[in-house]
């Protein structure tokens, strides 16, 4: 199956673009080949500037899944919960993303001298990984993306459990293996989100170990208590100088600017969703001007768009309805994959489950702040913010839990693919849906359903996959680590209309 195993040098050329260099003088004779780039010609700086480059811009957009995620809603999607054939994005992730980035760790497994790029590299990869398989659940991990000596066409697709481990473990490993004696090599300018640093890239692999721990506390408690109990004294993103993103140009490449303002929708307005000025709102946010702008017509104010409703449904419309602050949509932007904040408030949790020993309230009020911070919201509003009751965590563990979520959930504004992922696996925030009810009967899907190409490419390992979901290869069936009883939770308002 080649979409496993093929490298598209396109990734690369878009890698070299961003950067502003020409990454090697011989890119005429490179790109000579025009289906793959060979392993004896291919410097490994090259495989990490694309993939970086190309997969981050991927995450910063205005999909169907931005909606799934509740901060983004669009008049023009149709039927956002019918059945559709989600190629995109298992094809590209495989095809341009991981493979690449695979290439890219062998390629520097045997020289010592290269352990800290093969350990950025690793960690890099897990961090597409976790994107995949969060998206639809089992896919092939062990067998895909081999070399073209070890190729498998037709992979199988493996438990989204196993992964998990072997994410974690990886993470581990990697950051482990991470070295500053100051002579061994280093990307340098290629790495587009940290230059190179070892002591970053350690805070960051041990961020996304987690990140990941936390995503599998419903599933299996011990194995996440395990991991978070191993990095205990570990360093993490602790600040927002350290916050792991990728800052675009403004240039006249479009290709390099912000995906967002070259985004097709921006001939009207970019929606905020309902369920984002919803929870602003009700906490009296001070960041509710930063992430949108009010309505138009000048009484609306800031009212958010809900997600799958009818064009019928005309008290949105254009003027009407307020939309994603510019902040968001310049060209040069620098798009975050992990930050400061999410570090605070996964420990917050961790710490409220009895995972860990840090104090919840602590955490969370430092992820409130770091969140506060990075949008330059005044120190006095911040503490006035976390002072109030929305700063303080109260009720029972549940409600708790539930302020932990949201606040993380706006700090990660969109952040697409972490916010779809932790509505899932806790419930929160709760996202009001209309009334095109699709093929879930208006539930917000809990995975994308496998390509159909692979039912023919890879038919006897995708159904294999498919039969094991308990209500097979459909958008209601959950992924393993989406195992919290009583979900999904529905908004107070559900079935009212307008839910204001």
């Amino acid at each position: 199956m080649k979409l496993y195993k093929k490298i598209l040098k396109m990734s690369v050329v878009a890698g070299c673009l961003l950067t502003g260099t020409g990454c090697t003088k011989n890119f005429t004779e490179i790109n000579t080949d025009h289906t793959l780039v060979t392993s004896d010609i291919i410097k490994p700086s090259l495989l990490f500037t694309g993939v970086l480059k190309n997969s981050i811009f991927s995450t910063y957009n205005t999909s169907i899944v931005a909606e799934y995620s509740g901060y983004y809603a669009n008049q023009g999607s149709g039927v956002i919960f019918q059945n559709a054939n989600w190629a995109e994005p298992f094809n590209t992730f495989y095809t341009s993303y991981i493979i690449n980035m695979a290439e890219c760790v062998r390629l520097t497994a045997k020289d010592p001298k290269l352990i800290n790029e093969n350990a950025m590299a690793r960690i890099f990869k897990v961090w597409l990984f976790q994107m995949l398989t969060d998206m639809y659940g089992d896919v092939p991990y062990f067998q895909a993306a081999q070399s073209m000596d070890e190729t498998v066409n037709q992979p199988k697709y493996d438990k989204q459990q196993d992964i998990y481990k072997d994410m974690l473990k990886e993470l581990k490993e990697a950051v482990a293996s991470l070295s500053d004696v100051p002579t061994l090599s280093s990307y340098g300018d290629a790495d587009l989100l940290y230059g190179g640093s070892v002591d970053k890239w350690r805070r960051f692999g041990n961020s996304l170990r987690l990140r990941l721990a936390i995503r599998v506390r419903y599933a299996d408690a011990t194995l996440a208590k395990q991991h978070i109990t191993d990095l205990a004294g570990a360093v993490f993103i602790d600040d927002n100088s350290l916050n792991a993103k990728l800052t675009t140009i403004d240039g006249t490449n479009p290709s390099n600017r912000n995906p967002l303002m070259d985004d097709p929708t921006n001939s009207y307005p970019l929606w905020v969703s309902f369920t984002l000025t919803d929870n602003l709102k009700k906490l009296n946010d001070p960041r509710l001007p930063v992430f949108a702008k009010p309505a138009t017509d000048g009484v609306s104010g800031y009212r958010g768009r809900p997600i799958a409703i009818t064009g019928t449904e005309s008290v949105y419309t254009e003027s009407s309805t307020a939309y994603l602050s510019y902040f968001f949509r310049n060209p040069a932007y620098s798009i975050i994959i992990f930050n400061t904040a999410e570090v605070y408030f996964l420990k917050a949790e961790a710490g409220l489950a009895g995972l860990s020993s840090d104090d919840a309230q602590a955490m969370y009020t430092k992820g409130i702040q770091a969140s506060m911070g990075y949008y330059s919201v005044d120190q006095t509003a911040s503490n006035n913010y976390t002072g109030s009751a929305a700063g303080i965590l109260s009720g029972t563990d549940e409600e708790k839990t539930r302020q932990i979520i949201v606040q993380k959930w706006i700090a990660n504004f969109y952040e697409v693919y972490e916010g779809w992922a932790e509505f899932r696996r806790t419930g929160y925030p709760e996202i009001w849906t209309g009334n095109s009810l699709g093929s879930t009967n208006g539930e917000v899907p809990r995975r994308l359903t496998y390509p159909l190409d692979e039912y023919t490419k890879n038919g006897n390992n995708v159904k294999t996959a498919a039969s094991l979901l308990s209500g097979g290869d459909a958008y209601l069936s959950r992924v393993w680590w989406d195992a919290k009883p009583g979900l999904p939770f529905h908004h107070p308002k559900q079935g009212m209309f307008p839910p204001e």
